[in-house]
């Protein structure tokens, strides 16, 4: 019995030793876990934290950035000489490129810069900032950046428009690329895949061309994998052989294209479209001579993408949606 007791005093004994070994690697590996996560929770705050402080500076870089090349353009277009606006417009180029290669650049807006355009894509996959130089003598020189966001651009993210429009024929067909630029002011750009599933982006833009013209133009652009292409057969009808649409006309007068929503009716379906005034010269004899030519008083076409093309279509009134009669 002693012994028996003995013997279980001596095993209990043992076990007890056992346990609280146990319970001390426990511990051990509590506390090394416990060590563990609390460095990991401070790596990860400071991580964050590091990230914050970056956002924020870079936040502050873009903002003070903007305010800057605000000031700069705007000191472009203020009375002062020829030379003394190139001046400023070359500063102001040159930093613009500064900043726009600087990384996060793409989704900042630079919303404030009121006398440049700056737009989206609709898919975000690039913008565009254009503006212009008001020159002497009612001439106008372009200028602007193709910027394609950071993930898509495979080399080069940043293309500069170089405006060669004096070095082209007056109203140019064809592709053209960002050194041999049409250039304009670009203040609406639309997306949709032609009939063989290419992404078109059109551009509405307005040229002051010289001192007796104004020009508009509707420029479809392509992204290709050597870069941006302005220019694409993307009309039918009376276009259909055109790489863009230009309306030239009378410095003396304005001419209206705009993008509409649910503007046509054709069948039980609204279509968005591009609505534009028809121009005619003011004599028959002066056909061709663009400086004499006007809108035509409440006459207005416009276009709009049927299988991925652009489809003119003739008297549209524009105080409401144009319906065609199902053929």
């Amino acid at each position: 019995m002693w012994c028996g007791v003995g013997f279980g005093f001596t095993r209990i004994s043992k076990v007890t030793r056992f346990s609280g070994s146990v319970r001390k690697k426990a511990l051990m590996i509590r506390t090394a876990l416990l060590t563990g996560l609390h460095v990991i929770l401070c790596s990860s705050l400071v991580f964050a934290w590091n990230g914050m402080q970056d956002a924020r500076i870079d936040s502050l870089f873009f903002s003070e950035a903007g305010d800057s090349l605000h000031a700069m353009a705007t000191r472009i277009v203020q009375p002062e000489g020829d030379d003394e606006r190139l001046e400023h417009n070359r500063e102001f180029k040159a930093y613009l490129k500064e900043v726009l290669g600087h990384e996060g650049s793409f989704h900042y807006p630079f919303d404030s810069l009121q006398t440049v355009s700056v737009l989206y894509a609709p898919d975000h996959k690039f913008r565009l900032f254009t503006w212009y130089v008001p020159l002497s003598g009612q001439q106008f020189r372009y200028f602007g950046y193709l910027q394609r966001g950071e993930k898509d651009a495979l080399e080069n993210h940043l293309y500069e428009l170089s405006d060669h429009t004096g070095q082209l024929r007056e109203q140019p067909d064809g592709e053209l690329t960002p050194e041999n630029w049409y250039g304009a002011y670009y203040y609406e750009i639309l997306h949709h895949q032609d009939e063989n599933g290419k992404h078109v982006y059109t551009l509405l833009g307005w040229k002051g061309d010289n001192p007796r013209t104004r020009i508009r133009v509707i420029e479809p652009l392509v992204i290709r994998q050597g870069g941006p292409v302005f220019g694409h057969p993307v009309f039918t009808g009376p276009y259909e052989e055109n790489h863009r649409v230009i309306f030239q006309y009378s410095a003396n007068v304005s001419m209206s294209l705009l993008y509409e929503h649910e503007f046509f009716q054709k069948g039980d379906s609204l279509h968005d479209m591009i609505v534009f005034d028809r121009l005619e010269p003011l004599h028959e004899s002066l056909r061709g001579h663009y400086q004499f030519y006007k809108p035509e008083v409440n006459i207005f076409d416009g276009m709009y993408l049927e299988n991925g093309s652009w489809v003119l279509v003739e008297d549209v009134d524009a105080r409401m949606p144009a319906v065609e009669e199902e053929k």
